[in-house]
């Protein structure tokens, strides 16, 4: 009869292994999510008046993000904050931009002001919104998605909410097929949660390594978790990937798929550099845990 002998540290260091994963992929959904920019707020849709089943309405990145998404042959018309042209989706699916709204530029960021062309002193020449539309094609699929500040919050001082954490209401007009149409949703301040889940990942992580014999074990264990924060945030990328044609800088959403994407390359090197001595595959886990972290921060601070 065979016995198999499992060393308990090796054991040890399996299962330090599995609580990490497991708890790493509590906190995707949180990471998910937040990938566009971290808030403490949610924005939720709770009336499309009256009904318009030729269109679905989404909030993107918890509170950053409102997309439209139209049938094909439905034509839909989206206007700026002082009701002037803005957006617009053809029957073909064509998706354009009035280049002189001033829309376009208050939301270029999510910290531009909001309230109408009266919260920027100057705008450029020709953006007016008593100015003929100018119409620019920006995508097509019949989907656009932009920075609408009416879903989320625009003061420094957090709110003061009740039970119901209803920080306010909100509300944005469509046009669909010619007739006018509201969008009415809440925004929700969440407050501060700490992140304990993943903080348990990281430590299991840490432990785990240290305890496994072989540099090879290590490296490992370090690779899975680069490909799972590579993961992250290529699932927060794909949730928010119209915002792109949005006229979005393309940081805000592919930096932190990059940062991660390094980390993992970094360690799939080192397990692959079998002639590399120990001590010098080894130098490549700062490396790595710099640029996971990285990827982890870069969100978070509005890169």
């Amino acid at each position: 009869m065979v016995t198999w002998q499992f060393p308990r540290r090796s054991l040890v260091a399996i299962c330090l292994g599995t609580l990490s994963f497991l708890a790493f992929i509590l906190t995707a959904p949180v990471a998910a999510a937040e990938a566009v920019r971290p808030s403490n707020f949610e924005s939720v849709i709770s009336e499309i008046d009256p009904p318009a089943p030729q269109i679905q309405v989404q909030v993107l990145g918890g509170d950053s993000y409102l997309q439209v998404t139209a049938q094909p042959g439905a034509t839909v018309q989206i206007p700026g904050y002082d009701g002037e042209p803005y957006l617009r989706i053809s029957a073909n699916g064509k998706v354009e931009q009035n280049r002189r709204s001033p829309a376009v530029i208050l939301n270029s960021t999510r910290g531009s002001g909001m309230g109408g062309s009266g919260g920027i002193t100057a705008f450029p020449s020709g953006v007016s919104s008593k100015a003929p539309p100018d119409w620019q094609l920006v995508g097509s699929g019949g989907k656009v998605a932009w920075h609408d500040h009416r879903i989320h919050w625009m003061v420094s001082d957090p709110p003061v909410v009740d039970g119901s954490r209803v920080a306010q209401d909100w509300l944005v007009p469509l046009t669909v097929n010619n007739q006018q149409v509201t969008v009415t949703g809440q925004l929700l301040y969440l407050g501060n949660t700490f992140p304990w889940s993943g903080l348990l990942a990281v430590v299991c992580a840490v432990l785990a390594a240290f305890l496994a014999r072989r540099g090879a074990a290590r490296l490992m264990l370090l690779f899975g978790a680069s490909v799972c924060a590579a993961a992250l945030s290529l699932g927060g990328i794909l949730d928010t990937v119209p915002a792109i044609q949005s006229s979005q800088p393309l940081t805000t959403t592919w930096l932190p798929l990059l940062l991660a994407g390094i980390a993992a390359g970094a360690a799939g090197l080192a397990l692959l550099a079998h002639r590399l001595s120990e001590q010098l595959r080894m130098l490549i886990l700062p490396l790595v845990s710099v640029a996971t972290l990285a990827g982890w921060v870069a969100p978070r601070v509005g890169l």
